[in-house]
């Protein structure tokens, strides 16, 4: 039965060792060379001689040379060592430039914000990835990360799953939405119980950024009436602008094409936020391509917010 040892691979180290000595034709000036002492390099040769269980090296007249053995040794270690190098080069070049097939998911809420730069900044610094944008619902991008249909979400931070491994990216307020008219200008921020008293169009209760609001209001004992659900994000605004209601909204969603018809107001009493997340499954192990397309969200949120093309959006650690 071959023991354990024999199933070891063999030490690279001792290898390049041995393959010194023979190209030096010297024990003396290959550790000189090598920087280490002598009495260590002819015991790393020893013990390689003693794995291989036959001599590799003998001294003559005119110096070290390989035994037949050593030379044929030296021959496989040349082999070796040029597989090592491509490996290590191959690799630098994966991190350098990454290639393949990522799947990035997003709530329209964030999408509407973050969707555009990051394809085109995927698109100039990675043109190798070819990186997919999917819209969905932040419970159903949780599923899908759990069942490998998508790599990356970026969205409200849910409870903690051993499944998944979320990152806080930022903090982001969010606003009450209303026609403008003069007495919001007077007035930038507004209280909670003043906005229980409104009629909303908001999302479904499916939706990260209903129960978000949801959960605001019902921390203050308060009522939400919701009039009308509308899970496209982008037609609310339009409804609230012909005063159908009011609603809550990131500031990153408040439509800038309305011509400043909307008032965005900030709640008063320490406000309303939530907490967005970058999330991959805690199993899957991340590609070179996953990690490039997750730090540049990251670089980017980072600008918009520094910017200020984020409105409302902290990033986290930041006062």
């Amino acid at each position: 039965m071959i023991g354990e040892e024999e199933n070891e691979p063999m030490d690279v180290r001792r290898l390049r060792y041995f393959c010194r000595v023979l190209e030096s034709g010297s024990m003396s000036r290959a550790a000189t060379s090598l920087n280490v002492a002598q009495p260590a390099l002819s015991k790393s040769i020893q013990a390689l001689e003693q794995e291989l269980e036959t001599e590799l090296l003998q001294r003559t007249s005119k110096g070290t040379v390989a035994t037949e053995a050593g030379e044929r040794l030296y021959e496989h270690a040349q082999i070796i060592f040029t597989q090592i190098d491509r490996a290590r080069i191959e690799i630098r070049e994966s991190t350098a430039r990454p290639t393949g097939h990522v799947v990035v998911g997003m709530p329209h809420s964030i999408i509407s914000k973050l969707g555009m730069p990051l394809l085109k900044e995927v698109t100039r610094r990675f043109p190798s990835i070819r990186i997919e944008l999917a819209q969905e619902h932040s419970h159903v991008l949780a599923a899908r990360l759990r069942s490998g249909r998508i790599d990356i979400a970026v969205s409200a931070a849910q409870r903690l799953s051993s499944e998944l491994t979320s990152t806080p990216l930022l903090v982001e307020e969010l606003f009450l939405v209303t026609p403008r008219d003069n007495k919001a200008e007077d007035r930038p921020t507004v209280s909670f119980a003043e906005a229980s008293r409104l009629s909303y169009i908001l999302p479904s209760l499916s939706n990260g950024l209903r129960a978000t609001v949801e959960s605001q209001f019902k921390a203050r004992s308060l009522p939400l009436d919701v009039k009308y659900e509308i899970d496209a994000i982008g037609l609310i605004p339009q409804c609230v602008e012909a005063g159908l209601g009011a609603t809550v909204l990131p500031g990153g969603c408040i439509d800038a094409a309305t011509g400043g018809r909307l008032s965005a107001r900030r709640f008063e009493e320490s406000g309303c936020h939530r907490t967005l997340v970058i999330t991959h499954s805690a199993d899957a192990a991340p590609t070179p391509a996953s990690d490039a397309i997750i730090r540049v969200i990251v670089e980017l949120t980072h600008e918009l917010v520094r910017d200020q093309g984020w409105p409302g959006a902290k990033l986290i650690g930041t006062e």
